[in-house]
């Protein structure tokens, strides 16, 4: 057991070593990598809590996850209660140094959950039913960085979930209105 745990803390800590940026050429004003951002509208819309990190690759690209968790004790059909959404950003038309900014192209991944609930007339009653679906998709969108690392961003897309059940929605939404600080 304790090879086991030794062992991975030695392959976490050479990970480690390498993931550390090298590049010290002048060129690379690209010095906070990580992003941290909260989607304000989810909050006063769904009740939901949409919370999301972005790795930036370089100026034109970034790559990040973000967690959905619905906090509605809603009833309704098709209500999504939790995603876990692994993303990949393109950014285009980026002249500043400071990049990783500006209008995006992303395609994502979503893997979400939640319960249908269903009224069946002949018994009279509710049947709810637990759904997990995984799902491709597709987002534009606008980010604007300040100097010193806040950041406000605009999206709006979506995708369609696979699977034959009958259960759970057929497609889902991406987008809205967050806020958050680049590090």
């Amino acid at each position: 057991m304790k090879k086991n745990i030794i062992t991975l803390l030695l392959l976490g800590a050479v990970t480690f070593t390498f993931a550390q940026d090298t590049d010290n050429d002048d060129t690379s004003t690209l010095d906070p990598k990580h992003e941290f951002r909260l989607d304000a509208l989810e909050g006063l819309i769904v009740p939901a809590v949409d919370v999301s990190y972005e790795y930036i690759i370089s100026k034109f690209s970034g790559a990040g996850v973000s967690a959905f968790i619905g906090l509605s004790d809603n009833d309704s059909d098709d209500y999504q209660e939790w995603a876990i959404t692994p993303y990949y950003r393109q950014y285009f038309f980026n002249k500043q140094d400071y990049g990783a900014k500006g209008f995006f192209a992303e395609g994502l991944l979503q893997l979400g959950g939640g319960t249908d609930t269903e009224y069946i007339f002949e018994q009279e009653r509710n049947v709810e039913e637990d759904w997990t679906k995984l799902g491709i998709g597709f987002a534009v969108g606008q980010k604007w960085v300040s100097r010193n690392g806040f950041v406000v961003e605009l999206s709006v897309g979506g995708g369609r979930y696979f699977g034959g059940e009958d259960n759970g929605p057929e497609a889902f939404f991406r987008g809205g209105a967050s806020v958050g600080y680049r590090f």
